[in-house]
């Protein structure tokens, strides 16, 4: 991507690295390719046993944005499907991405006296609104050129499909409301099979789009609540998981249109805010797990039993910011960041005394911790961090002076503003005796 598309290639696969980008005429077809999903667990070097085996995350590289004052707080990451760089999202700041380091592609442990990485932006879409969601094509290949995009929904703007090697608009995709105007989806997500169709998160609806042919949707279904994030299952593909921000959770069946209840509004069966995360475990799809704004319950649930979850977590959730969930590649490790930083994971596959996951916990940021995105087939995590600060507790990190009133000092607590992008390497490492 970038100046270093040439060398992401070879990095990807063995062949031939002149091959070029699409024409711009080309480029108004956003993929017409038959080549098939990678399969991240054919690459997978090492079993997740040997993930936080060491109680410890290795930092590896980084890529900051240093001035609070300009509120430039990180909103999320997502590794693409190859593994060779991070999609995310920065507040006044728009879309990034970043690329991995190039001696990871083929490391089993790391040192702790690895020097860290730090990284640029190899894409930089610049900021046109404020970023609702975005999303891979799920079959993004470096060493294929009109496969690496992305999708995303803006502030104003209908859903856009942008490459990932130019930074360029290919394409939109157009949802209208009742009104017959242009409306911005809130939540995003493709086809899981092969991204042959795009799915919108509307205020009232959710609408399906052809991926191939841009312009105005394909399908509308009406909803009662505001589809606020979503989730789709590769086994049961014509099934819509949504959450919304008046607590409810629904399972859209897109062929009859009917929409079942998750769980409903008891203390105990139900969040106590907003939705905002769902995500499907990629081992057994007949699980998934919820978050929710300013709620620290994080609930898992069983596809073929909604009435309740089958197990309720914890974690630290003092923010209307989402907080990401996500799985391993082989389900085994559930992690979540939070407002103080601490990356929680749990390892479903070994129980504690009282029957629930065990739990490990690694304070990895200063500030808030919103985005957690395991490697496609290594031990690699990736991390982003930032919230909204009022003026009375950002800093200029130029001037090294406080924005705080004459009255007030600044607390310990106000002086940790860090928005970065941070991999982690959870595999197998490599101590100092010292």
């Amino acid at each position: 991507m970038g100046e270093d598309e040439t060398d992401r290639i070879e990095k990807a696969s063995d062949v031939d690295s002149g091959e070029q980008l699409n024409s711009p005429e080309e480029q108004d077809v956003p993929m017409q390719t038959d080549e098939p999903v990678l399969e991240g667990e054919q690459c997978m070097r090492v079993t997740e046993n040997d993930f936080f085996k060491d109680n410890a995350c290795i930092e590896v590289a980084r890529c900051s944005w240093d001035r609070p004052v300009r509120q430039n707080y990180l909103q999320g990451c997502r590794w693409s499907p190859d593994g060779t760089c991070v999609l995310t999202t920065v507040n006044n700041d728009g879309m990034h991405i970043v690329e991995l380091p190039t001696d990871l592609y083929s490391n089993d442990s790391v040192s702790e006296d690895r020097p860290v990485n730090l990284l640029t932006s190899a894409v930089h879409v610049k900021e046109g609104g404020l970023v609702y969601d975005f999303a891979w094509y799920p079959g993004m290949n470096s060493a294929q050129s009109e496969t690496c995009c992305w999708i995303a929904s803006r502030q104003h703007e209908p859903i856009q499909l942008w490459d990932a090697y130019t930074g360029k608009l290919r394409c939109s995709y157009k949802g209208y409301d009742q009104y017959d105007e242009v409306e911005a989806a809130l939540s995003l997500a493709f086809a899981p099979l092969n991204g042959a169709t795009i799915y919108g998160g509307y205020k009232k609806s959710i609408k399906s789009f052809d991926t191939n042919v841009p312009g105005r949707e394909l399908s509308t279904w009406r909803t009662k609540s505001t589809a606020s994030c979503m989730a789709i299952a590769s086994s049961m593909p014509q099934t819509v998981l949504f959450g919304s921000w008046n607590r409810s959770i629904s399972a859209l069946d897109t062929r009859s249109g009917e929409c079942l209840p998750v769980g409903n509004y008891t203390p105990e069966n139900s969040h106590t805010a907003g939705v905002t995360c769902i995500v499907f475990a990629p081992d057994n799809e007949e699980l998934f797990v919820t978050g929710a704004r300013k709620d620290p319950k994080i609930l898992l649930w069983d596809i073929r039993h909604l009435t309740q979850p089958v197990q309720t977590l914890q974690r630290t959730c003092a923010t209307n910011q989402r907080i990401h969930l996500d799985f391993s590649p082989m389900g085994q490790w559930l992690v979540s960041g939070d407002t103080r930083g601490i990356l929680h994971g749990w390892n479903l596959r070994e129980l504690d005394e009282e029957g629930r996951p065990k739990e490990l916990l690694f304070p990895l940021h200063w500030d808030c911790l919103n985005g957690v995105s395991f490697h496609p087939h290594s031990p690699i995590m990736a991390t982003s961090s930032g919230q909204h600060h009022f003026p009375s507790v950002a800093r200029d990190i130029e001037n090294g002076e406080p924005h705080a009133s004459a009255t007030e000092e600044p607390t310990e607590k106000e002086a940790k503003v860090e928005n970065s992008l941070t991999f982690w390497w959870i595999g197998k490492a490599l101590f100092s005796d010292e």
